[in-house]
């Protein structure tokens, strides 16, 4: 398939988990049908816990990238150590949750950093942190959570933790990127899943949503975009929905 080199940026920023799939095969054919319309795969808990760090060799095979999103929260030294791990393992970005709070975060930073100084041919990977879960509105944020902020003010206050703990950016939705963006700086990652296709939907799970078009003008970085994709019911209509999804990007680049 040839890509402009528009389609190749729009590609670059296409994120796809790799969800939902019992068996490594299954793994192999979804990175092998798609990787034509998806930079950059997700190793979420489901797909680690079921195949482990073999999961991210076999991407790797296939010269693929890859987002390892277990979203560590726990004590700082147990998180510097899964950091230190992650690292090892040549990943292209992993996460963190940013309401673990600054030691915790500077922890991962630390971890990741000594196992680039134990083995120099590693290289350095992005570490991102969640602020406040796409499945989260300001009812579930200020009544069942009591965090008495508006989802956006939660957001920010985490983004800017998060920039000031040494980290390369966060997981936020679309949605929040109009009220924190300009107080961030230019080359802060904001990695945002709950996307939809322009002509499909995103899980009914999520409820703050965005198109990748419409994400890309508001300042996503990269899209986390699943079952707007994955639902669909045959390989052609699959990458049908990932050119679909490229093209309405281009037209924010």
């Amino acid at each position: 398939m040839q890509l402009t080199d528009k389609e190749k940026l729009a590609r670059s920023k296409v994120c796809l988990p790799l969800d939902g799939l019992n068996s490594i095969e299954e793994v192999k054919e979804r990175v092998e049908e798609l990787s034509s319309v998806v930079g950059l795969f997700k190793i979420g808990k489901e797909s680690y816990t079921r195949f482990g760090p073999e999961v991210i060799k076999l991407i790797h095979k296939f010269g693929s990238e890859v987002f390892l999103d277990l979203k560590y929260h726990d004590i700082p030294n147990t998180v510097k150590g899964a950091a230190n791990a992650a690292t090892q393992l040549g990943v292209y970005m992993f996460n963190v949750h940013a309401s673990g709070g600054s030691e915790m975060l500077k922890a991962a930073v630390e971890g990741s950093n000594n196992a680039i100084q134990e083995n120099s041919s590693l290289r350095k990977p992005k570490i991102i942190a969640v602020t406040v879960l796409t499945s989260i509105d300001d009812d579930i944020l200020n009544n069942q959570l009591n965090v008495n902020v508006s989802v956006e003010e939660q957001v920010l206050n985490l983004a800017q933790l998060t920039k000031k703990c040494g980290l390369d950016g966060i997981v936020c939705s679309a949605a929040d990127l109009y009220a924190i963006k300009d107080k961030l700086p230019e080359e802060f990652l904001f990695v945002t899943p709950g996307i939809k296709g322009p002509n499909t939907q995103a899980g009914k799970d999520q409820k703050r949503v965005f198109t990748p078009g419409n994400a890309l003008r508001d300042g996503s970085s990269i899209l986390v975009i699943g079952r707007a994709i994955t639902g669909q019911p045959t390989k052609e209509k699959r990458i049908e929905a990932g050119l679909s999804v490229i093209r309405d990007m281009c037209t924010a680049l």
